[in-house]
């Protein structure tokens, strides 16, 4: 069966760490959805789709198809590549949870005009933390963990990115995009799942509270698969626990946890989570914050000149610099 305008589909999103699994999880305990594992290429396949349609606007490839061709033809694969799996499992709605979703929340409703997105978020130090963390236990087992959890500019950056686009797509399509906050969900499992049914249209199930009480179809990919570096078997198992909420506390330095609360301080979309973040730097941390900024600019300079000194070696020009 296909979705049409997309009405099968569920689109879960967020930043990495920021709680999307247990929401996946609990989708997939109500009767009516099917949440799978990360399918993990949308991103790339919508990237595709862009390409295609400008090749097609600047006339490259205007005499194989037109826009709208492309689009149904995109369209076609992913419920193709989606939809079975809920067919399978007697589902009427299919959840595709990849955190990088949010990132291309906006095209998805473009071209499923009746689909729904669910953009999780937590608060940016906690994700930043756990980010963090992953890739520290990456390079412990000799692996190259993703670039986002090599440091803490670089996990800022991205989960900067995830806000951006997540809060873009509720602005433009409030009635589309559902904002869920980790530290509401498992604060008030009840209260939360009842709003996100009544989102999707669908009559509240209980069960969606305790999402450990039976396997999903996600563990497998999410541990064994990936060697149990973002999840083991344990920590995909769990129920809503609020003891977590505060841990990233134990996790950063107080420097760090000011400089990404400073980070985040601006983006008002925020506020009405309220993590506290416009206080987070005292008057010397502030400086100490601006120094750090001036440091990174100045990094990114050097490091500008430097490929540029290579490029000109490479032509046969003098030294740049020393």
């Amino acid at each position: 069966m296909t979705s049409g305008e997309g009405e099968r589909f569920i689109f879960v999103g967020g930043a990495p760490r920021s709680g999307t699994t247990l929401v996946q999880n609990m989708l997939d305990m109500h009767p009516a959805i099917a949440g799978g594992p990360e399918f993990l290429h949308l991103t790339k396949i919508l990237a595709l789709r862009d390409s295609l349609k400008k090749k097609v606007a600047n006339g490259r490839i205007d005499a194989f198809c037109s826009a709208a061709d492309v689009d149904r033809a995109v369209r076609g694969m992913i419920e193709a590549l989606l939809l079975p799996l809920a067919d399978r499992e007697g589902r009427r709605l299919l959840s595709e949870k990849t955190p990088a979703n949010c990132l291309v929340f906006e095209p998805l409703m473009e071209l499923f005009p009746r689909a729904r997105c669910v953009f999780v978020l937590r608060d940016p130090r906690a994700i930043v933390a756990s980010m963090l963390e992953v890739g520290r236990r990456g390079r412990a087992m000799g692996l190259s963990p993703r670039p986002y959890t090599r440091s803490l500019r670089a996990a800022v950056a991205h989960v900067e990115s995830c806000f951006h686009a997540g809060f873009a797509a509720e602005k433009a399509a409030p009635d589309r995009v559902l904002a869920v906050e980790y530290a509401a969900l498992v604060t008030d499992p009840a209260a939360e799942t009842r709003r996100i049914c009544a989102f999707l249209g669908l009559p509240w199930s209980p069960e969606m509270r305790i999402p450990a009480s039976r396997s999903h179809i996600g563990e497998k990919a999410i541990t064994v698969n990936d060697r149990n570096l973002w999840y083991d078997a344990q920590s995909f198992r769990r129920d809503p626990d609020p003891s977590g909420i505060d841990r990233w506390r134990s996790r950063l330095t107080p420097y760090q946890a000011a400089l990404i609360g400073a980070s985040f301080a601006g983006m008002e979309p925020l506020d009405r989570f309220g993590y506290d973040l416009q206080d987070a730097l005292t008057p010397g941390g502030r400086a100490l914050e601006a120094a750090y900024r001036g440091l990174e600019r100045g990094r990114a300079g050097l490091q500008r000149a430097l490929r540029s000194e290579r490029l000109l070696a490479l032509l046969g020009s003098g030294p740049l610099l020393g």
